[in-house]
């Protein structure tokens, strides 16, 4: 009787092992109620002179690495941020898939976005979808009076001068 029981049991593991296994499901981001569009955006563009200065940023160069378009400015006390617009593949959904586990999900000025950063605040990254195939991902190290409420100051002037999604 307890070899019949073992020997079933056995068997099931067996059948539940060899079933079909099915791709991780799409993570799931919230909708995007105002969306921007990033296409054909020159990230260099989306910081005036007076957020540069209130940062005590420089002057931007344009940029390319494997996000897309991007732009990085220098400033001082070893300040630096970088904005890449990411307009290929699935957005926020993408971006999600490749995380880590320091990784939170947040909304950031009505926006769907990650948030990760050091616990001193001298590195903060957010990736914040503006339209369902579209992200802004923005960094910045040793920002001030921390990085993460520098970026926030960034993004809102990056964010509110994208043109509405067509």
């Amino acid at each position: 009787m307890i070899i019949r029981l073992l020997v079933t049991a056995a068997a099931v593991l067996v059948a539940a092992g060899c079933g079909t296994t099915e791709p991780p499901p799409e993570p799931a981001v919230p909708a995007v109620e105002s969306p921007k569009g990033l296409v054909g955006v020159d990230p260099c563009t989306l910081l005036d002179d007076s957020t540069r200065a209130t940062l005590g940023l420089d002057a931007g160069a344009p940029g390319q690495d494997e996000l897309g378009a991007n732009c990085r400015w220098t400033g001082k006390n070893d300040a630096s941020a970088q904005l890449t617009a990411f307009t290929s593949g699935k957005g926020l959904s993408d971006l999600t898939r490749n995380r880590d586990s320091t990784t939170s999900r947040t909304r950031l000025l009505g926006y769907p976005a990650l948030e990760t950063f050091t616990a001193r605040g001298e590195f903060c990254r957010y990736d914040v979808g503006v339209a369902a195939d579209q992200a802004v991902v923005a960094v910045m190290h040793h920002g001030e009076p921390d990085s993460c409420s520098a970026l926030q100051e960034l993004l809102s002037a990056a964010i509110g001068s994208l043109p509405a999604a067509r």
